[in-house]
């Protein structure tokens, strides 16, 4: 599994520097501030990270930094 990484906001696939409602933008801004199931800081933006749990399900979804775990 490849880990991923947020854009930071107003860069090209990145979230909206002020506040909107686009949905990308929301659901950016909700991973950006999940934290990490190991360390318990927030994922963030331009760090890599793997998504644990069913993504298909919001409940159950967890983050994790790569560095964490590799």
């Amino acid at each position: 599994m490849a880990a991923g990484a947020l854009a930071r906001p107003g860069t090209e696939f990145g979230p909206c520097i002020e506040p909107c409602e686009h949905e990308d933008c929301k659901q950016i801004r909700l991973m950006a501030k999940m934290h990490c199931e190991v360390r318990g800081e927030p994922i963030g933006y331009e760090r890599r990270y793997y998504l644990r749990g069913d993504p298909s399900s919001p409940d159950t979804t967890r983050l994790v930094h790569a560095v964490c775990v590799e």
